[in-house]
């Protein structure tokens, strides 16, 4: 791989399970709550893209948003992140070398960087040095909310269709 630089700008950081994968609609699907359903060999696997999260996903890349996927691994569950790392692999190509996994979410980023999550109580996400944006399934206000701390006026979406 090599040695990266990275540009000295802010950063989105997107949680996996949640905001940009549709972690609850798997779970509904099989009849079974989070905690179960996140045990399952393969379970990661058969999650689909949340409603939005692609188009909201291009809108920020457009914008020249630099992005990484931070997402937490169930300790119960050995291929779980095996199975992320293919999921992003299916269905968010550009994440493929851009993708952090960890217990802790504190530890990543800096003040000036933005991260989108859906639980906050989770995984040390209270400790993120920079903006925190819950992610309430709604891609059009989490996009105003990341332009508002990123202090970047938010430009019109290209489609109507994008959030």
């Amino acid at each position: 791989m090599g040695q990266r630089s990275y540009p000295d700008k802010a950063r989105v950081y997107l949680d996996m399970d949640g905001v940009i994968a549709d972690f609850d609609a798997a779970c509904a699907s099989c009849a079974m709550t989070p905690s179960q359903f996140k045990r399952l060999p393969g379970a990661y696997r058969t999650l689909l893209p949340s409603e939005g999260a692609c188009n909201a996903v291009a809108f920020l890349e457009t914008e020249g948003i630099e992005m990484f996927v931070v997402t937490k691994i169930p300790p119960s569950n050995p291929c779980a992140a095996t199975e992320k790392l293919l999921w992003i692999r299916d269905h968010f190509p550009q994440f493929v070398d851009r993708v952090i996994i960890t217990p802790d979410k504190g530890c990543v980023g800096e003040r000036r960087d933005v991260l989108i999550d859906d639980h906050l109580e989770w995984a040390n996400v209270d400790h993120f040095r920079g903006t925190v944006v819950r992610f309430t399934g709604n891609w059009r206000s989490t996009l105003v909310a990341v332009f508002g701390a990123l202090q970047k006026p938010m430009p019109p979406p290209a489609s109507k269709s994008l959030c």
